[in-house]
């Protein structure tokens, strides 16, 4: 299987360190990787019609900053939207995919999702890790592949407040306290998902603000059988 990585953006999200550690994750399970620092090759969709698997690593800027950081343009959202459609399968994680392209509303369409705050939230008066919570993560499908023989578990990183698709199929899921947000306590909101466009698999974990969370052993399984699940579909 061949996959290739679009890594960039804001470089305080580090996406560099992020893609060196999937891409050994992707190759030591029989994946070939190429890594890209542009957005430009998605721009030729039949330059890529080999692929089996792409992943954004790309950060989005702090706000205010958007186009400095660099963004999606409609060409290469297009070709994105042809490959997926095609066949290719999407796979990614936190931030990177579910924050990134925020002035792509059909983007956030094919990947299910949007996110949009993590209580207690991000004012600029706070110190790293004050943001961070100890929350649950809920496995709600535990016969798929994806997350079989995985029970849930517990995290202290950001917990992702996401706006959702609701043709996602869900596969694990967290509930906010309302410590920190009184009205939204008791929310359920998805944390794992996988979905279909078109011809193509799309897998998100909205796990990943610092690369300790994706080396936990669950988490690190659910994104390899995820990206795996994303890729095979081409195949099918």
């Amino acid at each position: 299987m061949k996959a290739a990585l679009f890594v960039g953006g804001w470089q305080g999200h580090a996406p560099t360190q992020f893609s060196d550690w999937y891409e050994a994750l992707l190759r030591d399970n029989g994946f070939e990787v190429d890594v890209y620092d542009t957005l430009e090759p998605l721009e030729d969709p039949a330059a890529l019609a080999d692929l089996d698997l792409i992943t954004p690593i790309w950060s989005s800027a702090r706000s205010g900053h958007k186009d400095k950081y660099g963004n999606m343009t409609k060409p290469q959202e297009d070709g994105l939207l042809h490959l997926v459609g095609n066949g290719c399968g999407l796979a990614g994680w936190h931030g990177h995919m579910g924050d990134a392209f925020r002035d792509r509303p059909t983007y956030h369409f094919l990947i299910g999702g949007q996110f949009v705050a993590h209580p207690p939230g991000w004012p600029d008066n706070l110190q790293p890790r004050e943001d961070y919570i100890d929350y649950d993560v809920t496995i709600c499908k535990p016969d798929d592949p994806i997350v079989e023989g995985i029970r849930s578990f517990r995290l202290t990183t950001e917990q992702y407040y996401m706006l959702v698709d609701p043709s996602n199929e869900v596969l694990a899921t967290t509930t906010f306290s309302g410590d920190h947000l009184w009205w939204i306590e008791g929310t359920v909101i998805p944390v794992i998902w996988k979905r279909r466009w078109d011809r193509g698999r799309v897998f998100y974990c909205s796990i990943g603000h610092e690369l300790d969370d994706l080396k936990v052993p669950q988490v690190t399984e659910i994104i390899h059988r995820g990206a795996v699940w994303a890729a095979e579909g081409k195949a099918r």
